[in-house]
């Protein structure tokens, strides 16, 4: 069995050769000027097909008897020669477009398209008559016969219809003719009557809109007249073009644009014609819409390249990323080349991460490393890839690789500190069995924080660069490791990093109260504080052995800035650091004595 496509060209050719086989004899023949073809409908259930087929050619076959002297229905033979020279069956139900492809190839003004539908003993057909050829018959009307509800009865009173609108179409032809004879008065009298005849025939009032625009009438009046001509085929190329035209004319764009939308409807195969609306919507901004277009087209023909190009301009332009990353997946899916271009892998790569996709950025990083082994871009996007995916083991991985390949690069080794620090998770489950085990529970957590310690190298060059963008982000990721140590109760591993957080954080002046270096502050002093009085029995203890006035001083003052920072950090968790500061007060209230004892000076 061949394609459609293979079918397709087939009838072209055959239907070419027979075109050229006309004699001499047939064209003496006089025959009506209009030539229209009569197709089945389509059907939603193939039971159905046979029901269709048969009112069909009921209908030709009436249509052909009643209206003989004024339009040449082409007989159910020539058809079935056709179709069969294609290996069609001379039975078949066409799609649009093979329908329109066997209409021009038969040279025929006008053929059927629609659907049939059955519900229960009830036939409904759905027509629409497509003019390709002058014919004035273009026309859209449903037909139901309930009873006695046979495919005969409903191809019966389609005829009638068609014999209506065949009758009203010979005066549709002629006022389009005195049109161009400039016989205005004479145009007018002739759609008069095509109207009396079928008052929504839409060949008729798009003729009186031409006289009217011939007339040199303000663009209402052509309006008016186009609007009519829609009762008849909704989906009228002609008429939407019209009024689209005259819309444009007032200066209504956005009537315009819904006009030249209404009349895609009718050519969705107009390539040209969707882009020229994409193109309206996208001066007025109205992405979504023109990326609903752009799709629309793509369902005809999903690898059309120009379409896609254009869905991606929309889509960036639009910030629609969602639309945008697909619009990069599909490009790259058609086109493989499209990997290898490293401003396209990019682009997109910017579009992933705006949604945060991991799967789409481990897509196209691959692709990039694959092409540029040494960038380090790439690299990175591929460690924050599978960051986002969950797999931290091979983000870390892909991040020292980066930073391998530019060893001063501070934000790689920022990057490669915050994996470290983010992968890193206390052992809960462990520290609750160990919880009569001192000795074990604190190897357990003497690990965890190793494990934490191992990304303090990493931010060495952060916490000494004088960009202080470099220095709050080594102080975010400080906080975060600090504050899982506390968390953990590895409270004196955690006073170091939070020691060091709140340095590079330290107000630059009695201004400095807001913005995201006072956040960090807040949150640091939080559990800065925490730690501080958690840890602050064991050096206390060594000091009061001492007896070392220095040791003294080193711990009043850590009592000192302890309480600075429980207060500031109060704003987390008052009740909490309401407690901490009673426990901090009963150092404080010691150290008097200790400064007595100890004979010290210095503070």
């Amino acid at each position: 069995m061949k394609t459609n496509a293979v079918r397709i060209l087939r009838l072209v050719a055959a239907l070419s050769a027979g075109g050229a086989a006309a004699t001499p004899a047939q064209l003496a023949i006089t025959q009506p000027t209009t030539k229209l073809l009569i197709l089945p409908l389509v059907v939603k259930s193939p039971a159905d097909s046979a029901v269709s087929i048969a009112a069909m050619d009921v209908a030709r076959e009436r249509l052909a008897t009643m209206a003989r002297y004024k339009v040449a229905v082409i007989p159910k033979a020539k058809l079935c020669d056709a179709l069969k020279a294609s290996d069609f069956s001379c039975d078949v139900l066409l799609d649009d477009a093979q329908a329109r492809l066997l209409a021009r190839f038969l040279n025929v003004d006008a053929y059927t398209t629609g659907a049939l539908e059955r519900t229960g003993a009830t036939l409904t057909a759905r027509v629409r008559v497509v003019d390709i050829g002058s014919s004035g018959y273009a026309f859209a009307f449903t037909m139901t016969n309930g009873n006695p509800g046979t495919p005969a009865a409903l191809g019966e009173t389609i005829a009638v219809r068609l014999n209506t609108i065949v009758r009203a179409g010979e005066n549709a032809r002629e006022c389009n003719d005195k049109r161009q004879k400039g016989q205005l008065n004479s145009a007018l009298d002739a759609a008069r009557k095509a109207l009396s005849i079928e008052p929504n025939l839409t060949a008729a009032h798009l003729c009186v809109a031409t006289v009217y625009e011939a007339e040199r009438m303000p663009p209402d009046s052509m309006i008016a007249a186009a609007l009519r001509a829609t009762r008849g085929d909704s989906i009228n190329p002609t008429a939407w073009e019209t009024l689209a035209r005259n819309y444009q004319v007032k200066g209504d764009t956005l009537k315009a644009i819904d006009a030249f939308a209404r009349e895609l409807a009718g050519e969705p195969q107009n390539v040209q014609l969707r882009l020229g609306v994409v193109e309206l919507l996208r001066q007025q901004k109205q992405y979504q819409r023109a990326v609903a277009v752009l799709e629309d087209g793509l369902a005809h023909n999903p690898a059309d390249q120009k379409l896609l190009e254009v869905k991606a301009r929309v889509c960036i332009e639009g910030q629609l990323w969602r639309c945008t990353l697909d619009g990069f997946v599909a490009r790259a899916m058609n086109d493989t080349t499209k990997l290898a271009d490293s401003t396209f892998l990019k682009a997109a790569i910017g579009a992933a991460q705006q949604l945060a996709d991991g799967k789409q950025l481990l897509f196209f990083a691959r692709a990039g490393i694959r092409r540029f082994p040494k960038s380090l871009d790439f690299w990175k996007v591929l460690g924050n890839g599978y960051e986002l995916m969950g797999q931290r083991d091979s983000a870390l991985s892909a991040e020292k690789q980066a930073l391998a390949l530019d060893p001063g690069n501070v934000n790689t080794a920022l990057l490669v500190a915050k994996t470290v620090v983010d992968a890193t998770a206390y052992d809960t489950a462990a520290a609750n069995r160990l919880k009569g085990d001192t000795a074990q529970l604190r190897v357990l957590r003497g690990m965890f924080a190793d494990r934490l310690d191992s990304a303090r190298t990493f931010l060495a060059r952060a916490v000494s660069s004088p960009d202080s963008g470099q220095q709050l982000s080594a102080a975010v990721i400080l906080l975060t490791g600090g504050s899982k140590l506390a968390q953990a109760g590895a409270y004196s591993r955690a006073y170091d990093w939070l020691d060091q957080a709140l340095q590079l954080v330290a107000p630059r002046s009695p201004a400095d109260t807001t913005g995201p270096r006072q956040q960090v502050r807040v949150q640091a002093s939080f559990w800065f504080g925490i730690a501080s009085v958690a840890s602050l029995a064991t050096p206390y203890s060594e000091m009061v052995k001492s007896k070392r006035c220095t040791d003294a001083k080193a711990i009043n003052d850590r009592i000192a800035r302890t309480k600075d920072a429980l207060q500031l950090g109060a704003r987390v968790q008052p009740s909490f650091v309401n407690t901490m500061l009673q426990n901090l007060g009963k150092f404080e209230a010691v150290m008097p004595q200790v400064k007595k004892q100890f004979h010290c000076k210095n503070f």
